[in-house]
């Protein structure tokens, strides 16, 4: 059963995917760095793997490349959904909708997120991306 949780943890959560979002946005790398644990789990449809923080915000730019050559732009988020495992540890569900650069619409995409939760600071111990990235045609 999902865990009813304090204002105080939504406020927190929100908070977190503020500044992640506007973070990615940016390709603000300090400040996504410290949205993640180090190392974490990434998956995705291939399979899951250890990822040490500064190898994957090394990464980053080319994944921002990656979308604008597919024709896509920055996601916004449209959804969350989060569930208290223990009290340490939150599972998050996402929504995003990223804009298709030509005009013709957007693209729904989606990932969940295990955050760990040290009481004052949340950081994600593992990201799941639901899908991999879309093609500019939509296909």
């Amino acid at each position: 059963m999902p865990h009813t949780s304090a204002p105080a943890l939504d406020t927190r959560l929100q908070a977190f995917f503020d500044r992640f979002s506007m973070a990615s946005d940016a390709l603000d790398l300090d400040a996504l760095g410290g949205c993640f644990a180090d190392p974490f789990l990434a998956a995705d449809p291939t399979g899951a793997h250890p990822v040490p923080r500064d190898a994957f915000l090394r990464a980053l730019p080319k994944r921002a490349e990656m979308f604008a050559d597919a024709g896509i732009g920055a996601p916004s988020l449209t959804s969350l959904t989060h569930q208290r495992l223990d009290d340490h540890y939150l599972l998050v569900r996402t929504e995003w909708s990223a804009p298709r650069l030509a005009g013709d619409g957007s693209v729904p995409l989606s990932s969940s997120f295990l955050l760990y939760d040290d009481g004052t600071d949340l950081r994600v111990a593992l990201y799941l991306n639901h899908q991999g990235l879309p093609s500019s045609t939509g296909a």
